[in-house]
C-alpha cells in the first residue's frame, strides 16, 4: 500500500467557480470528499461503496479558482457492511491577489501565487460509506483505519 490515507491534490479552475469573485461552492468540497471516500473503499475492500451521507460538517476558510487544496480521508472505525471516515479539504498554495501581499514590485501579479505556510484548513466533515457483505472482498489493510484523528 502506499499509505494509510488517501489525498487527492488538485487546483481548483475557472469551472469551480461558483460565486462572485471566483468562491467556490462549498458543495463542491463535498462533491471531491465523495471520491476521496471511494478510492478509501477500493484500497480497503475492493469495491467503490455506497456513500451513506455526511455529519459534522464544517466549512472553515473559503476556496477560491486558483487554489490548490488538498483533500484527505481516513477510515475512523469498521463496522460489519460500514464504514466510518473523516475528511478534511487543505489549502496549500494560493493566489497573492487573495492575500495582502505587496504586488507593487511583481510584473504579472494576476499570475503571482504563494504557498500556504502552514496549509490553511478550509473544511472538514465526518462521512459513512458502504459496502454490502457479498460484495466485500475481505482485503481490508489495517494501515487504512485510524483510532484517531491525525
Amino acid at each position: 500500500m502506499v499509505g494509510n490515507k488517501v489525498v487527492f491534490h488538485l487546483m481548483m479552475s475557472a469551472k469551480d467557480g461558483h460565486y462572485v469573485g471566483g468562491l467556490v461552492n462549498g458543495a463542491h468540497i463535498l462533491d471531491i470528499w465523495g471520491d476521496v471516500g471511494t478510492e478509501l473503499m477500493v484500497r480497503v475492500d475492493g469495491d467503490i461503496s455506497l456513500f451513506l451521507g455526511y455529519k459534522n460538517v464544517r466549512f472553515t476558510a473559503p476556496v477560491y479558482v486558483g487554489d490548490f487544496m488538498e483533500y484527505h480521508g481516513w477510515i475512523e472505525e469498521v463496522g460489519n457492511q460500514s464504514y466510518k471516515c473523516h475528511f478534511e479539504a487543505w489549502k496549500v498554495a494560493t493566489q497573492l491577489d487573495r492575500t495582502d501581499a505587496d504586488l507593487s514590485n511583481v510584473a504579472t501579479p494576476e499570475t503571482a501565487a504563494t504557498a500556504c505556510i502552514p496549509p490553511i484548513l478550509c473544511g472538514e466533515a465526518d462521512g459513512a460509506l458502504y459496502i454490502a457483505k457479498k460484495d466485500q472482498r475481505g482485503e481490508t489493510d489495517p494501515a487504512f483505519v485510524h483510532t484517531h484523528r491525525s
